[in-house]
């Protein structure tokens, strides 16, 4: 299988045939960050885990994720994403406080989230093609993102295929998370900050059953360790029904999403205005959304504002209304810097050859994959 055709197959599954459970998988993934010591640190210590910073910091971070997720390798913004994650990754990579193994883990807890979510809650299964798509992709990226892979069982003698790395790199995941992932003040903190911070103005009761509907979604090692409750008998079988019944109707009530309804990860097209990208997507804090109606009044945008979130367009410019630069965006103080060497990678990537199948060096016994 070629790098194009697993992004094709990739961009299939999360536009028209799963977007519910790509999007989850994606927070759950960011979530688990913080359940790993060395990264809850580092939040704390650069002060992005604070409720003044912290809404911002997790949309940058999911909009560069959708980049990735959602653009060809050869595109332009898919470089320009990867680029700014390499660059606001490099201090603190060449300082030492985060690890190889964290960014493995964090590129692996992708993968992880993909099988585990897809399998729960839709109405089918990935096949082993649409998982080899996956590991291909993720191969790619931990490559353009300089992760080494000599932490892997196969690294020294290669990969028979995408399906292979991808559950490799799976099992490795879950390992590391049960010797790392502990319970510190830091973890708490970072959900505290992350999850409760939802129903701040709510009862308590509303804070606690939020915490516990996360943490459904999470295995006992990352419950544990982010400091969270398991959801009890009752609610737990109601989450149960919920899910079965959302399988039965995909299954047997719906037809096949037709491509004029696929779900946008991020916007093909930038503001004509600004030229900028905007994210119309539902968050407390409407960063990078543009005001119009829908965006203001759609069901979800309602729902979300009655929960104590933000309209669009609120408090000026604040919230940087006409949409984001992926090679600016970040952290305030990162803003406008790390150009040359985002341009430095960019070139890099340009001029890489992309092999038809980035297996074809190593073990291959199924050609076909």
């Amino acid at each position: 299988m070629t790098s194009q055709e697993a992004s094709n197959i990739i961009k299939q599954l999360q536009e028209l045939e799963f977007p519910y459970s790509f999007n989850k998988a994606r927070k759950t993934a960011l979530l688990k960050a913080g359940g790993i010591p060395t990264m809850s640190k580092l939040f704390a210590a650069t002060g992005q885990n604070s409720r003044k910073t912290a809404g911002k910091r997790a949309v940058d971070t999911e909009i560069l994720l959708r980049e990735v997720q959602s653009k060809d390798r050869q595109s332009i913004r898919y470089m320009q994403a990867v680029a700014r994650m390499n660059y606001l990754h490099s201090r603190f990579r060449k300082a030492g406080k985060i690890l190889d193994e964290d960014m493995l883990h964090t590129l692996g807890s992708a993968v992880v989230e993909l099988f585990r979510v897809v399998d729960r809650n839709e109405w089918r299964a990935l096949s082993e093609v649409e998982k080899c798509a996956i590991g291909i992709f993720h191969k790619n990226l931990g490559q353009d993102m300089e992760i080494p892979y000599t932490l892997l069982p196969s690294s020294q003698v290669g990969w028979d295929n995408g399906l292979h790395f991808a559950e490799e790199l799976r099992d490795w995941t879950i390992r590391y998370e049960a010797v790392v992932a502990k319970p510190q003040p830091t973890n708490d903190q970072y959900v505290r900050v992350y999850v409760d911070s939802v129903t701040s103005n709510m009862p308590k009761l509303f804070t606690t059953l939020l915490r516990k509907v996360v943490g459904s979604d999470l295995d006992d090692t990352m419950r544990a360790s982010l400091c969270m409750e398991a959801p009890g008998p009752i609610l737990n079988s109601i989450l149960t029904l919920g899910t079965s019944f959302r399988k039965f109707a995909l299954r047997y009530l719906y037809l096949p999403r037709p491509s004029f309804l696929a779900v946008k990860p991020v916007d093909d097209d930038p503001n004509p205005l600004s030229g900028l990208y905007n994210f119309n997507h539902n968050n407390f804090q409407p960063w990078y959304v543009k005001p119009s109606f829908w965006a203001t009044w759609n069901p979800v945008a309602v729902f979300v504002r009655s929960l104590g979130g933000r309209a669009p367009g609120t408090a000026g410019d604040r919230y940087h209304p006409s949409g984001y630069d992926l090679m600016t965006i970040g952290p305030k103080p990162q803003e406008g810097k790390g150009l040359d060497e985002m341009r430095t990678t960019i070139e890099f990537m340009e001029t890489r050859g992309l092999a038809d199948c980035p297996f074809h060096s190593g073990k291959i016994k199924d050609t076909k994959n």
